[in-house]
């Protein structure tokens, strides 16, 4: 992966066609309060409406405020020590320049947040399909050693062809990391040991999260295996050594996404 060490601007407000290191920027598609979301293209791809990367950056100058850019330093380091089919890649960044920056590919498709939102009536096994992969990308972070700190629909990427991809590393973090006295992390899926910033990191704390996320995915399912119930309950037990790791869950939802292919395949009509 390359790192470069990009332009020093101070300037705080990147428009359309601005150049950021070596790329220069499309649409801006998100403004938070620590980062802002571009489509990108390479600079010298002057007169191509195709922007086929997303450059994410500081919306400050680190002197101002260092959180954004402490954001961009967990999405680097963390895609730099993991690398994983389901896991959003980092192609190039820079942590020197005045509001630091990192560029990922444009991943085609819709947040697992935006598909839940219209309330489309999906295959049991396709749903399963989906977290498996959600929790294989948690399970290759955390066998090396880090915690993501936001799992939640919002940060699944549902292609068309149906590949998940878990975005957004900003909060991620070592495991040997002993706390943060910052809350990191969306309420709603957010394990009870992390909502008051001060408790031990621990990498159930995202177990609980895809927990979390599962519960509300299956909830307007018809009918849902009991094995599945039994699963959800597990991933959000109120004591984090008690949730499974990410590698069972990955097992389990495996099991079950293969006994239950069966109920929606249809044989085809024989010829008369």
């Amino acid at each position: 992966m390359l790192f470069s060490s990009g332009p020093k601007s101070s300037s705080t407000d990147a428009t359309e066609g601005s150049l950021v290191g070596i790329w220069r920027l499309g649409k801006r598609l998100h403004a938070g309060t620590w980062t802002e979301v571009f489509l990108a293209q390479p600079a010298d791809a002057v007169g191509n409406p195709r922007c086929d990367y997303v450059l994410k950056r500081a919306r400050h100058p680190l002197r101002e405020n260092p959180e954004g850019g402490w954001q961009i330093r967990s999405e680097i380091e963390a895609a730099a020590e993991v690398s994983h089919p389901n896991l959003i890649p980092i192609l190039d960044g820079s942590l020197t320049a005045q509001q630091p920056y990192c560029v990922m590919p444009r991943i085609e498709g819709d947040t697992l947040e935006y598909v839940m939102s219209r309330q489309q009536t999906h295959p049991l096994p396709v749903l399963l399909w989906w977290l498996r992969q959600a929790s294989q990308a948690i399970a290759a972070l955390h066998a090396a050693g880090w915690l993501h700190r936001d799992v939640k629909p919002a940060n699944m990427m549902v292609s068309d062809r149906g590949h998940l991809t878990l975005i957004d590393l900003g909060f991620a973090t070592q495991h040997r990391t002993l706390g943060d006295p910052i809350f990191r992390g969306t309420p709603q899926y957010s394990a009870p040991e992390t909502l008051d910033g001060k408790g031990t990191l621990h990498l159930g704390s995202d177990i609980y999260s895809l927990g979390m996320t599962m519960q509300n995915l299956l909830a307007h399912q018809p009918s849902v295996p009991e094995e599945i119930n039994e699963l959800i309950a597990a991933t959000t037990f109120a004591k984090p050594g008690q949730r499974p790791s990410a590698e069972t869950v990955v097992g389990s939802l495996l099991q079950q996404e293969i006994a239950t292919l069966g109920r929606h395949i249809v044989p085809a009509a024989r010829a008369a």
